[in-house]
C-alpha cells in the first residue's frame, strides 16, 4: 500500500467546498492534500447557474433554505454573510458583479474564470492533489487519521475535512459515497431526496401543452395542507412542471407516498371576483370559447383549461355559458390541479435535500461533535437552498469554516 504522510488536512472531495477549504487551510500555512474522485478538481462548478456560476445573493437567510434543524442552520448563516463570500474571491483576484436582483455572479459572467482563480490559488498555496481517489474509509489512527482509497491507497493526516457532493447530477460526479464515510464514523444521515429538480405530475389536460412557458403561481399542498408557494416562470413538459418555481417547490417533497399537489393560478394578483367580472365583460366582444381567453393566457393553455372544465367545442358561443359553469372556469384559472407522482431524477437534480443533521456538528467550525478533527461541509449536510446562488454560498462558507478551524487544530496538536 503506497502511503502519504505528513499532511495537515486532508480534505475528501475537490469541489466548492473542498476547493475554499483547501485555499483556506493552506493560505493558513497547512500543508493540505485534496483528494478528488473524478479525473480534475472543480467540474461541477463549471455547470452551475447556466454555466455563469451564481456565486453567493445578498439576501442570505434560512428561510431560503430547507433543512431539519432550521435553529442550528440559523447560527450557521449569521456567520456566513454575503460580503464573506465577496472577500474571499476577491481576495482570489476575481472581479464580481452585483445586479439589483442580489443574485451576484463573476463579472465576465463565466464559471470557468472562478475555477480558474481557484485553482490559481491553490497552486500558489503549494496545496497537494489526488486525482482519481475514490475515498473508501477514513480511520482513526491515534490523533491522526488515514485516509484509503479503492485502489488501495493511504493518505494521513492530523485533520479531515469531508466535503464531496451529494446524490445529484451524477455525470458532474455525485455518487454521495462520502455519506456512508460519515456513517462509519458514527454520524447520521437523515433520508436523502433530490433538490431542485422537475417534478412529474398528472393532469389529463395538459398533454398538450409541452414547451409552454407562463408567468403564474403554483401552491403546494400535501393531503390538504399548504406546504409552500412559488411565483415566476412555469414550464409545461411532457411529464410535468419545470421552470424555477417547480424546482423550488420539489425541495418540499421529501414523503413521496403522500397526496401532494399543485394547484397552478394563471392570474395570481386577481381575486376571483376581478377575474369573474372580465370574463362576462368579454361576452360583449367574444362570439367563441376560441376567443373568450384570446389576450389573457397562452391560446393552449386557455384551450385546455376550458376543456377541462367542460367548455368545448371552441365553437361554441360564449353567450351559452352559464353562471356555473363561468364560476367553474374561474375556479380553474385561479387553481388548475396538477397531481405530483415525484421528482424527476437525480439525473436532473441540481443538489441533495437531507445528508447529516446540523446537531452532530460544530456550528462555528463545522467540526464533528461525535469524532474530533473530522469536519463535515457542502452538500453532505442537511442543508438544500433554493436557486440563487444559496447552495454555492452554503459550500464556500461551510468549506471555509472547516479549513480555517482544521489548520487551528492542527497548530495546537503540533505545539501540544
Amino acid at each position: 500500500m503506497k502511503e502519504q504522510t505528513g499532511f495537515d488536512v486532508a480534505i475528501a472531495g475537490a469541489g466548492a467546498s473542498g476547493l475554499a477549504a483547501a485555499v483556506t487551510a493552506a493560505g493558513a500555512g497547512a500543508r493540505v492534500l485534496l483528494m478528488e474522485r473524478m479525473d480534475r478538481v472543480g467540474k461541477k462548478i463549471l455547470a452551475t447557474g447556466n454555466g455563469r456560476c451564481n456565486l453567493t445573493n445578498l439576501e442570505i437567510s434560512a428561510r431560503h433554505y430547507h433543512t431539519r434543524d432550521r435553529a442550528a442552520l440559523a447560527e450557521m448563516l449569521a456567520q456566513m454573510p454575503a460580503q464573506k463570500t465577496l472577500s474571499f474571491f476577491e481576495g482570489l483576484g476575481l472581479l464580481c458583479s452585483m445586479p439589483e436582483d442580489g443574485k451576484i455572479y463573476p463579472y465576465c459572467f463565466q464559471a470557468s474564470m472562478v475555477l480558474d482563480c481557484l485553482l490559481a490559488a491553490i497552486r500558489r498555496r503549494r496545496v497537494c492533489t489526488a486525482l482519481k481517489f475514490d475515498v473508501a474509509a477514513v480511520e482513526p489512527r491515534g490523533r491522526d487519521f488515514a485516509v484509503l482509497s479503492v485502489d488501495g491507497r493511504c493518505v494521513t493526516a492530523r485533520c479531515v475535512i469531508l466535503a464531496g457532493g451529494g446524490l445529484a447530477a451524477p455525470k458532474l460526479g455525485g455518487t454521495g459515497g462520502l455519506y456512508q464515510v460519515a456513517r462509519d464514523l458514527g454520524h447520521t444521515v437523515t433520508p436523502l431526496y433530490p433538490c431542485l429538480v422537475p417534478i412529474k405530475c398528472k393532469n389529463a389536460f395538459a398533454g398538450g401543452l409541452k414547451g409552454i412557458r407562463v408567468r403564474a403561481r403554483g401552491v403546494l399542498t400535501c393531503a390538504g395542507r399548504r406546504l409552500g408557494e412559488q411565483t415566476g416562470e412555469w414550464l409545461f413538459t411532457d411529464y410535468g412542471l419545470s421552470g424555477i418555481p417547480a424546482l423550488q417547490l420539489s425541495c418540499l417533497l421529501w414523503k413521496l407516498d403522500a397526496p401532494y399537489e399543485i394547484q397552478i393560478d394563471f392570474f395570481p394578483d386577481w381575486k376571483p371576483e376581478r377575474l369573474a367580472a372580465l370574463l362576462d365583460a368579454r361576452r360583449g366582444i367574444c362570439e367563441t370559447l376560441e376567443e373568450w381567453l384570446l389576450g389573457t393566457v397562452p391560446k393552449r393553455v386557455g384551450y385546455a383549461v376550458m376543456k377541462s372544465v367542460g367548455l368545448a367545442p371552441l365553437s361554441r358561443p360564449v353567450a351559452g355559458v352559464d353562471a356555473a359553469q363561468t364560476a367553474a372556469l374561474v375556479r380553474a384559472l385561479k387553481g388548475w390541479t396538477f397531481e405530483v407522482t415525484g421528482p424527476l431524477s437525480w439525473e436532473q437534480a441540481q443538489t441533495t435535500g437531507g445528508g447529516v443533521p446540523l446537531s452532530e456538528i460544530d456550528p462555528e467550525t463545522c467540526m464533528s461533535r461525535r469524532r474530533r478533527g473530522l469536519f463535515l461541509t457542502g452538500e453532505l449536510l442537511d442543508a438544500a437552498g433554493n436557486c440563487g446562488g444559496y447552495n454555492l454560498h452554503w459550500a464556500w462558507n461551510t468549506g471555509i469554516l472547516a479549513g480555517q478551524a482544521a489548520v487551528q487544530m492542527a497548530r495546537r496538536d503540533r505545539i501540544d
